[in-house]
């Protein structure tokens, strides 16, 4: 791996291991669904079998999605171009969240913290993929006179 790629597979496997902690929320009693709800200020979690179903379920593609970017750090370079779609979809996300946050009336620092966050991440990573990437042109190129 080549030096500054460790950043990249670093910054891709911390995301993916805080995305595992959802996992909790796939499998945690209702009460303690309601708990964490109350402690984040936002009242009563509401006792429709919706809210519930949806909780758990975007829960669990959080874990998904933490489980395929731990996989695509496993070789940066050959999933460099899912790891650049992936960052510019978390982008445009981030942007999206922002105006849901404040049509569903979320806390202000709410709003103000996940989509920018969001976003902020997936520039993050398209940074770090064009700096790891630089570093390794010389050895592409070099491999390729070599072959000719």
């Amino acid at each position: 791996m080549a030096n500054r790629s460790r950043y990249l597979v670093a910054t891709l496997r911390a995301i993916g291991v805080l995305d595992l902690f959802a996992f909790f929320a796939v499998v945690a009693p209702r009460s303690w669904i309601n708990a964490s709800h109350q402690s984040l200020g936002m009242g009563d979690f509401p006792s429709d079998s919706i809210a519930g179903y949806l909780a758990r379920s975007t829960s669990l593609w959080y874990v998904g999605y933490g489980l395929l970017l731990w996989y695509l750090a496993a070789d940066v370079q050959a999933y460099s171009r899912i790891i650049a779609l992936i960052a510019w979809l978390v982008i445009v996300q981030g942007g999206i969240v922002v105006g849901i946050d404040w049509a569903e009336g979320m806390p202000v620092w709410w709003t103000v913290l996940e989509g920018p966050c969001c976003a902020g991440l997936g520039v993050l990573i398209l940074i770090l993929q064009r700096w790891s990437a630089k570093e390794g042109l010389p050895e592409t190129t070099l491999s390729r006179t070599e072959s000719t």
